[in-house]
């Protein structure tokens, strides 16, 4: 209920009775009194609340908290959510006329200026709960008669504007406990780990004990004088009557908590610290870095993020037991992500958020990803009209015309099909393959598939035109080919990596909404069923992965090794998942990973057995006679057809029979590229790839 407004009376009354009082017979401070004298100017000062820094929460997929963000633990709860024996306990020790007072305690308060007049300075408090308030919500941390004088004003007409519910649960909500603590609710975790709703009358009293001096009633570095603060508030309550003896005395019997809960407003883990990044550079959140980071770290944002609780702990597991006998100080990384929405559902960072914070799986250029680049490859030639069927030398070394060097393969090689190729990991095959079709359109691909070109210490994409591109030789992150891998999964239907799906600001309005973004076709979706079907071959018998099927799975993927194995990678994915594992040394470029048939896939087989059990089993779309184009050899290709183009304006004549090349489902043939210009010719001598030479075939 509002009180009728009685403010400029009852100040005025008190101001002329103290003033006179006080200059009558403290003559020589004629400084506080003239202060006193002159509080009408202050008449007019409206008391507003400033708005209060809370932390934010943020949830798994399943609703569970799993991190907090902010400078200030604060997690403001309603009046009505506050036990009556805090209230109780609170007003006992800190404001016991509070029901009544306006605001200002007067006798309290006269006593109270006094004195610091007397002394010339701010020597006594006598404030109330109303005063407290204002001194922490409206003004600055001066100390002297003038913000005293300004404080009991604004107190009167803080009491004036608000109902005392009110008052108290901004109070509540704003005072410092300590331990890192702000307001109530924070307190009742940090020194508990108990809900507010669950405090008990000894805790109650301890809390609202240590309100005057956070640091020297603290119970975990100074439990003697947080003890007698208990004491006290326990006393006050048998006097005001809220309690009896006999209940004081049993409060007083408890014992005092002994460790805090601990509560980080930072990230502990590395899925929350990327979520924390991924925030701070949304524009959505503010339009400057400062504004973001304010709405993160004090704006009590509910952040609901897309990690699968039980997948992640699949992911850990599978990381660890792949581990087992890996060379001394290497680790591995893994990231998987739902196809239909780009969903990042589990996350592995190498070493852990503990010991390096560094995230190999998004931060940086990234690592050399060996063969699994021909993925990429193995899509732009396929969208390009050619064939699984299709003849290509794979024998070693390469040399290929116009291109500076040659590469070789680390085992067999020979004429074969690009299916054949792709199964046995032919380098030399892919190399012709990327220069038959155009390695400016594989740089294409890659990028509309989640290879970024805007990436500190990766070269621009003019630079990847190099004979070994599709050999891994230009650095990638593990997010970035989970991406690709999510692409194919999707049936060519290109999602960014998702890690928030959803954030609401402290009145429940929906600020970001990622839940279910609409992603952008970059591939037909018969290309992509076609090159599923080649990427089956890997995993199938002969394959570099071979074996490596999860049970009962219709599953494709693809294996990477660097040069002297110094990074082994798998790619791979179902309908219903994609994942990407990596396995290397955190230095960098130290032999000693083996291949990527080995310990990345065998991590990739556990996890997706693991993370998909119980999940329905489900099949990719046949391939279309797209994929059983008749054979042809690479070398005759060249240039032979463009990737795919929007439908143009007017109808195309359907390609007769005679054309190279069937198009896509849907989709006008268009019409052949012309034939790039040569390069002039070049010496033949190996050129080593970035990071150590070309990677190994696998």
């Amino acid at each position: 209920m509002k009180k009728t407004p009685t403010v400029l009376v009852t100040l005025l009354a008190v101001v002329m009775f103290g003033g006179v009082l006080i200059g009558g017979c403290l003559a020589l401070l004629a400084s506080g009194a003239r202060v006193l004298a002159t509080a009408h100017h202050y008449t007019g000062e409206q008391a507003e609340l400033d708005t209060l820094a809370q932390r934010t929460t943020v949830f798994d997929a399943n609703g569970a908290q799993i991190g907090l963000l902010g400078k200030q633990d604060r997690q403001p709860v309603q009046y009505e959510e506050i036990p009556q024996g805090v209230i109780d306990a609170v007003i006992a020790i800190e404001d016991q006329t509070f029901w009544e007072n306006q605001g200002v305690d007067i006798g309290g308060a006269f006593r109270a200026l006094v004195e610091n007049v007397t002394e010339g300075g701010i020597q006594q408090g006598g404030s109330t709960i109303t005063q407290q308030l204002v001194k922490n919500r409206v003004l600055d941390s001066e100390r002297n008669l003038d913000r005293k004088v300004r404080e009991i004003v604004l107190a009167y007409r803080l009491d004036e504007s608000y109902t005392k519910e009110q008052i108290l649960e901004e109070y509540l909500n704003t005072v410092y406990f300590g331990q890192g603590a702000y307001g109530i609710k924070a307190a009742a975790e940090r020194f508990f780990g108990k809900n507010l709703e669950q405090l008990t009358l000894s805790e109650a009293a301890l809390l609202a004990g240590v309100i005057s001096n956070p640091e020297g009633a603290n119970p975990f570095t100074n439990p003697e004088r947080a003890e007698q603060r208990r004491d006290a508030v326990l006393d006050a309550e048998v006097d005001v009557g809220y309690i009896t003896r006999a209940e004081a005395r049993f409060a007083g019997a408890a014992p005092l908590p002994l460790v805090p809960t601990r509560g980080e407003l930072r990230p502990t883990s590395t899925f929350v610290d990327e979520v924390q990044s991924r925030l701070f550079d949304d524009p959505r959140l503010g339009e400057t870095a400062a504004e973001r980071q304010a709405a993160v770290l004090g704006g009590g944002l509910k952040v609901y993020t897309t990690l699968d609780p039980a997948m992640q702990l699949q992911a850990e597991e599978s990381v660890a037991n792949g581990l087992t006998g890996a060379t001394a100080g290497f680790t591995a990384a893994l990231v998987a992500i739902d196809p239909a929405t780009g969903a990042v559902r589990a996350m592995v960072n190498g070493q852990g958020f503990a010991d390096s914070q560094f995230n190999i799986v998004t931060d940086g250029a990234g690592r050399q990803m060996g063969s699994t680049w021909k993925v990429m490859t193995l899509a732009t030639a396929l969208a390009n009209g050619y064939s699984p069927n299709d003849k290509v030398d794979g024998s070693s070394p390469c040399r290929v015309p116009f291109f500076d060097g040659e590469t070789r393969n680390s085992e067999g090689g020979g004429s074969g099909t690009i299916r054949s190729a792709t199964t046995g990991s032919v380098n030399c095959a892919y190399v012709r393959i990327s220069t038959s079709v155009g390695i400016d359109k594989v740089i294409a691909m890659a990028q509309r598939m989640g290879i970024r070109d805007n990436v500190e210490g990766r070269p621009v994409s003019d630079d990847w035109d190099v004979l070994t591109l599709t050999l891994g030789t230009i650095e990638a992150t593990p997010l970035e080919m989970a991406t690709v891998a999510s692409t194919l999964a999707s049936g060519g239907v290109q999602h960014d990596p998702v890690f928030v799906a959803r954030v609401e600001a402290p009145d429940g309005t929906v600020l970001i909404d990622d839940a279910a973004p609409a992603g952008d076709r970059v591939l037909p979706e018969d290309v992509a069923a076609c090159v599923t079907d080649v990427l089956h071959g890997p995993l199938g018998p002969g394959g570099t992965a071979s074996g490596k099927t999860p049970p009962g799975r219709d599953a494709a993927g693809k294996t990477g090794t660097t040069d002297e194995e110094a990074d082994a990678a798998f790619i791979g994915y179902t309908p219903e998942l994609a994942a990407f594992v990596w396995h290397g040394s955190p230095a960098g470029n130290l032999p000693g990973a083996g291949f990527g048939g080995e310990i990345p896939a065998t991590i990739w087989n556990e996890f997706m057995t693991g993370a998909l059990e119980g999940t329905p089993a489900t099949t990719f779309p046949e391939p279309t006679l797209r994929c059983e184009i008749p054979a042809k050899r690479v070398d005759e290709l060249k240039g032979r057809i463009d990737l795919p183009q929007p439908p143009p304006t007017t109808p195309t004549p359907t390609p007769t029979p005679t054309s190279p090349v069937p198009p896509a489902t849907g989709t006008p043939a268009p019409a052949p590229a012309p034939a790039p210009a040569p390069r002039p010719p070049t010496p033949t001598a190996p050129v080593p790839a970035p990071g150590g030479g070309p990677p190994d075939n696998d």
